[in-house]
Formats: structure tokens, sequence, C-alpha cells
């Protein structure tokens, strides 16, 4: 199957996920949620990796179905690196000491939300790499 075909099919479960499944707890709370003692914040970043996956079955049985291939690897190569990223602590060093974002910045909140799409795109497109032809 084509890459491009597999990247379409991850790029609107994406946005399923992020977005029409995502509550507002979810997405004011989930920062840090990796972080040690940071139980409201866990409990919210988990959540929302929960229902970001879910989001993702329908697309992978399509792959699935259309390869023979078993694409379950791909569900975990989705989830661990969304809740690595929906953390936010590195996103936030990135903007930092990449971007050099100040957090007091007016700017800050709008490029924090495209530097935090633009790496979940960037790892949807390495996933349809592997998975695709």
């Amino acid at each position: 199957m084509p890459w491009v075909e597999v990247f379409a099919a991850l790029v609107v479960s994406h946005l399923v996920g992020d977005y029409l499944l995502q509550t507002e707890w979810q997405a004011v709370h989930k920062h840090r949620g990796l972080a040690r003692g940071e139980t409201v914040a866990r409990r919210a970043l988990l959540g929302h990796v929960a229902s970001y996956t879910v989001a993702f079955v329908p697309a992978l049985v399509w792959l699935g179905a259309n390869t023979g291939a078993e694409v379950a690897w791909v569900l975990v190569l989705i989830s661990v690196p969304h809740a690595i990223q929906d953390d936010g602590r590195l996103i936030v060093l990135y903007m930092q000491r990449v971007k050099g974002v100040a957090a007091e910045s007016a700017a800050f909140a709008a490029v924090a939300v495209a530097v935090d799409q633009t790496f979940h795109l960037l790892t949807l497109f390495a996933l349809a790499l592997l998975a695709g032809t």
C-alpha cells in the first residue's frame, strides 16, 4: 500500500483523536502528565492518549486488511510519542532552546500549538513510511 495513502489515513485519525475526541479538561490539564507527583495531569494525559489511540483503530484495521500485515505495533508507535509530546516539557524545551521563544512571549501559545502539531505530523509521516510501501 502506498505510504501516502497510509499517511492520509493517519492524519485523519490524528485530527479525530487530537481535536474531536480530546476534552477541554484533558487539553488544559495534560501538561507535565509524565512528571512525578502530577496525578491530575497524568490522568488527563493518559485519558487523552487512550482516546487518541482508539481513533486510529479504524485506519489500522483498514491498513491490516489491505496489506495482510500485522499492524498492532503501529499503535505503540502512535501512542508513546504522542504521550511524550503532549506532556509538553520537551516541546517547551525545543521552543526555548532552538526557536528562542520565551515562555513569557505573547507568541508562545500559538508557536507551541504549531510546534506540537508539526512534531505529531512528523511522527505520523515516519510511521507511514515504515508501514507503507
